[in-house]
């Protein structure tokens, strides 16, 4: 749901650099290593599985689609 390697959208649509807090799909506020809530409402842990904003199931270090749908480097 973040990226460490280039800005990025979370799920609220705001840009975010690598490192820095984001919102999850719910809206809470997370930092990088927190468990977060992926597009589909799941719960997820850091360095698990999640779903990004196209639905797609994505594993740490994949690519995903941001907050606003661009495709990203994790």
């Amino acid at each position: 749901m973040f990226s460490t390697k280039e800005s990025f959208y979370d799920g609220k649509g705001y840009k975010r650099r690598p490192g820095e807090s984001f919102y999850d799909y719910k809206g809470y506020k997370r930092r990088p290593g927190d468990s977060f809530y992926d597009s589909k409402g799941y719960l997820c842990r850091s360095g698990g599985t999640f779903y990004d904003y196209k639905g797609y199931q994505r594993r740490p270090g994949q690519t995903f689609y941001d907050g606003k749908g661009y495709k990203r480097s994790a």
